[in-house]
């Protein structure tokens, strides 16, 4: 029996959750079903609306990026259903976490933002944590939007040489 396109949807969401064990941007799930022509923007929202109502996921939001959380129901149904989505499906969203795992966990614990202050200067906090504790948060005090966002364009680049040159300093 043939899953319909909306339940494979769906169980490819919860597969690719469940492989990587940690939350995924939803921009990065649209772009794997987008770009191998499993689903439509149109079925995606229906897709993702339904997994949030039925309890399957959650989703988190951060300044910039929404991300997809796959709740205890949303394991306990791929484990019932997990049968309906086919092998080559399972095979193609394996091997695009296996290409993506280290860029998709950076969105989630690497963060670099910016805000502007009362004062007329830019704040920009820049964090990595790990599984929701803080690694390192330091927040910085810039004199303009473009030294902001450079600070951030650095952080992504450099956050790792930048830790360990603090934690060098500091012990």
């Amino acid at each position: 029996m043939t899953a319909a396109p909306l339940t494979v949807y769906k169980l490819t969401v919860l597969y690719m959750l469940n492989r990587l064990k940690e939350p995924i941007a939803k921009e990065r799930v649209s772009a794997f079903l987008l770009e191998n022509g499993y689903a439509n923007f149109a079925s995606l929202l229906q897709t993702y609306a339904e997994l949030e109502q039925q309890g399957l996921v959650r989703t988190e939001s951060t300044r910039d990026k929404d991300f997809l959380i796959l709740t205890d129901a949303g394991k306990e149904s791929l484990f019932y259903f997990r049968k309906e989505l086919s092998a080559d499906i399972m095979a193609q969203a394996d091997a695009y976490l296996k290409e993506k795992g280290l860029e998709l966990l950076n969105e989630r614990y690497l963060s670099a933002e910016y805000d502007r202050a009362p004062s007329g200067d830019y704040l920009v906090r820049l964090s990595v944590r790990e599984k929701d504790l803080p690694i390192i948060d330091l927040t910085l005090s810039l004199p303009n939007l473009e030294a902001a966002e450079a600070a951030c364009r650095a952080w992504k680049e450099k956050n790792q040489e930048i830790y360990a040159s603090v934690i060098e300093k500091l012990f």
